[in-house]
């Protein structure tokens, strides 16, 4: 087993600025959480040597590779070689810390069976100092990681409606593909993603997977797609496509389809879209413990 107690912090992990969820709390919940296990006798094979919550481990970058519209797939793997798989929950981030200090969150996408990796994906922004940085290294290169923090309860619930904007479908794409490889699972998933243009879909191929079950459904919204008529002979069979933003009447239809099912509501985009979707949902007397945003840098989220 692979359980060593966390490692304490050190005092350059805390940015001193009052986090709510401070490195050091961190480490206090992790503690616990290992002397719980230790107790019960509760253990598994998961790699917890190599990612701490508290301190950062060093990883390689394995790939990176271009999906369009500035964003980039990147594979990072322990190092040195290790086997196993890394103990990250789907909705959960990491840190991803470069060797000058600069550090963002990530929720991957993927995770490696026996190979201690995982995937994230990136959005290059004009003048990134972060994104321009990583953007410059190459395969081999090391970067420290961090976590994994943050993840949602999502048992209990008979459905799952997600919205997603722009690369905020990465906090979806893996628990959707763990729910669905899971024969017992019954939950209904219902993902409504929005995009600038059919090129900018991430993951698309993976999503038309996931719409072909039957307990999953994925719908797109294209915001600026220039040429529709054009872009809707490139449309696949299976795909629900709508030209425009979620508007508030498609929040309103989505809401009175969920009207007799235990619900769960999730939002990862950026700020604005979040208080979008999470004013929207409250307008519409969803019950706020029901709603859960995997993707929020609002310190002061407005309640309306």
């Amino acid at each position: 087993m692979y359980d060593p107690p966390p490692e304490p912090p050190s005092d350059t992990d805390c940015c001193g600025t009052g986090c709510v969820d401070c490195v050091f709390d961190v480490y206090d919940r992790e503690c616990a959480r290992w002397r719980l296990r230790r107790q019960t006798g509760e253990g598994d094979r998961l790699r917890r040597d190599l990612l701490s919550a508290t301190t950062h481990k060093p990883y390689r970058i394995v790939s990176a590779r271009p999906l369009g519209d500035d964003v980039h797939a990147y594979t990072l793997a322990a190092t040195p070689t290790a086997v196993g798989r890394l103990p990250i929950a789907y909705t959960q981030h990491v840190h991803v810390r470069l060797a000058d200090g600069l550090s963002r969150p990530y929720t991957p996408v993927a995770l490696g069976d026996n190979d201690c990796s995982f995937d994230v994906l990136v959005k290059a922004y004009p003048g990134g100092r972060f994104t321009g940085r990583l953007l410059k290294m190459t395969v081999d290169d090391v970067v420290e990681v961090r976590g994994p923090s943050g993840g949602v309860r999502h048992d209990g619930y008979d459905s799952i409606v997600m919205f997603g904007g722009g690369t905020g479908v990465a906090g979806f794409v893996g628990l959707i593909g763990s729910l669905l490889d899971d024969e017992k699972c019954e939950t209904l998933l219902r993902l409504h993603y929005s995009c600038k243009t059919l090129d900018g879909v991430l993951m698309r191929k993976e999503l038309a997977g996931y719409a072909a079950y039957w307990n999953c459904a994925v719908h797109l919204y294209l915001t600026r797609e220039r040429d529709w008529s054009q872009s809707s002979k490139s449309f696949w069979h299976n795909e629900n496509i709508t030209e425009g933003r979620i508007s508030q009447d498609c929040i309103a239809e989505i809401i009175d389809k969920q009207h007799k099912l235990r619900t769960l509501w999730l939002i990862c985009g950026n700020d604005e879209f979040n208080q979008y979707f999470f004013n929207s949902l409250q307008n519409y007397s969803i019950k706020q413990n029901h709603i859960q945003l995997l993707d929020n840098t609002i310190k002061d989220l407005k309640v309306s």
